[in-house]
């Protein structure tokens, strides 16, 4: 193990020096009472970080209290006394140690004699053990000194770090944000919009806006009992379609001429009628018709036939018979003889209503779900009526049961509300003053139809308006006027400010207590409660 007794106002870089040109891996250093560049735990570290990038292990002799304690702190091994030697392990060398207290070896020492100066203090032998015989050459040692020039490098940039610093922290940094609450009043007033589907542009200066024409239809067909009873004798009645394929001269067919079908039942022509003549077409007659209206010759459900063939018996014996002819596409009905059921009245309204209300609230949902979401349609602007209502017995008319048909037809026209709210921004400057501005965000319409055309898909609405209108706020001067300025000033000049009803100011970082003189460091914010 390699001694190094150190000198008292010995540096750092000088001690690191000794222990590089050292030969033995363990090295211990002597250390006088109150050695100063060793009462630094950073100096020891650093030592102790030399000496693992070395590759030697180091030891401190002391009888200084401080410096143990920090050698300690730093991972360095204490040795209780100048000639106790530390266990090591088995590739530790043991070198010889000199003893450098002396005055420093000259550049023209050629000898290991020239090394051999009495010892300074009388602290026990100097070598731990002998020493092996002298080479013929010594290495000289100097002293390292700190250039004072790395001292000056290391100020500059600790100035430059330290004003960068300041830099960021006085001008980088510093922002305030002040959140305007203006003052607002509450305005009222009337304005016309028109809804018009066949525009498709907003002109703010008639009120026009465009409108979306809906139409929803809807039949229903629904089977009830009959529920009267009663003695009826009643004949079949039903249509029957009359050809003329006998010449192109019309026919007139007197009030009750018979018409005969296939079994044998005789039914009558309930009015008088006439029968186009045919057309010749390449000299081939084509039969012209007609549709008449036909009644039982006598009364009972015999004659409830169904569709079929039809002859004039009238005209039997003569070339009309086979040119006039009838044919039925649909039953007779309504044949009845006794006592049978029959749809009252009550039965026919009451069936009624109830498809009615059935089929209204169908056709609602319907015509609702087929309105788009970003369009308003109002419940003036809507139209759900009955289009035909029909029975397929009257009132008393024999029947176990009937059937009723209903058809509904909604229809509506609607807008986007943000047209009607566009027009009634730009209508509105006359009534407010040019210092306010109108909040959208606060309006509110009721409106009023005045006039509703959906066959034309025109509605008229008069509104009735209400809002508020803040008083404006000029974010660039209030910027301008504040940089720079104290929170003091900021308050005393906001709360100055007759169109601010309340402000908040927000200096950040915590430390700063005036505007920045940057206005782009300036966030104006105007908010509406």
């Amino acid at each position: 193990m390699e001694r190094f007794y150190l000198e008292k106002e010995e540096e750092l870089f000088s001690i690191i020096d000794k222990i590089k040109l050292g030969r033995d891996v363990n090295v211990a250093l002597v250390v006088p009472l109150g050695m100063l560049a060793l009462k630094s735990i950073i100096n020891l570290r650093i030592l102790k970080e030399e000496c693992v990038f070395l590759g030697k292990n180091i030891y401190i002799a002391t009888s200084d209290a401080l410096i143990k304690k920090l050698s300690q702190q730093a991972g360095i091994e204490i040795l209780e006394s100048q000639t106790e030697t530390p266990r090591i392990g088995k590739s530790a060398k043991m070198g010889r140690i000199v003893d450098l207290r002396q005055k420093a070896i000259t550049d023209t020492a050629d000898t290991a004699e020239e090394l051999n100066f009495p010892r300074k203090y009388d602290e026990g032998p100097v070598f731990s053990e002998p020493l092996p015989e002298q080479p013929e050459k010594i290495k000289k040692v100097r002293r390292f000194k700190f250039p004072k020039f790395k001292i000056f490098a290391w100020l500059f940039i600790i100035l430059c770090v330290v004003g960068l610093l300041t830099y960021v922290i006085l001008v980088v940094m510093p922002r305030t944000q002040i959140t305007i609450y203006p003052k607002k009043e509450s305005i009222k007033f009337d304005a016309e919009i028109i809804v018009d589907k066949n525009t498709d542009t907003v002109n703010s200066n008639s009120g026009t806006i465009p409108g979306q024409l809906f139409n929803v239809e809807e039949i229903q067909t629904k089977e009830f009992p009959a529920t009267g009873e009663k003695e009826v004798e009643e004949k079949a009645t039903g249509k029957i379609m009359v050809y003329n394929q006998y010449s192109s001269s019309s026919q007139t067919l007197v009030k009750t001429t018979r018409f005969r079908s296939l079994d044998g039942k005789i039914f009558r022509l309930v009015n008088t009628t006439t029968i186009p003549g045919a057309s010749i077409e390449e000299g081939k007659i084509i039969a012209s018709s007609k549709e008449v209206d036909v009644v039982a010759d006598e009364a009972g459900e015999a004659y409830n036939i169904g569709p079929g063939d039809f002859t004039i018996p009238g005209f039997e014996g003569t070339p009309k018979y086979t040119a006039f002819y009838g044919k039925s596409t649909e039953a007779m009905a309504g044949g009845a003889k006794g006592k049978m059921k029959v749809a009252t009245a009550d039965d026919i309204s009451g069936a009624t209503n109830i498809v009615t209300l059935e089929l209204k609230d169908k056709v609602s949902k319907e015509f609702e779900a087929k309105i788009p979401k970003d369009l308003k349609l109002l419940k003036d602007s809507q139209t759900l009526e009955v289009v035909e209502s029909k029975s397929s017995l009257k009132a008393n008319q024999p029947g176990q049961k009937f059937t009723i048909s209903v058809k509904i037809k909604a229809s509506g026209i609607a807008f986007k509300e943000q047209d009607a709210l566009y027009c009634i921004e730009k209508n509105v400057s006359d009534k407010i003053s040019g210092n306010k501005t109108i909040l959208l965000s606060t309006i509110k319409i009721d409106y009023n139809i005045s006039k509703l055309d959906l066959n034309q898909g025109k509605a008229i609405y008069t509104c009735n308006v209400e809002a508020e209108a803040a008083l404006n706020i000029d974010e660039q001067k209030i910027k301008s006027d504040l940089a720079g300025k104290s929170e003091t000033e900021v308050r005393k000049y906001l709360s100055s400010l007759p169109e601010i009803e309340s402000a908040k100011v927000v200096f950040w970082p915590f430390w700063v207590k005036k505007v920045p003189e940057n206005k782009n460091k300036i966030k104006v914010l105007t908010k509406i409660n």
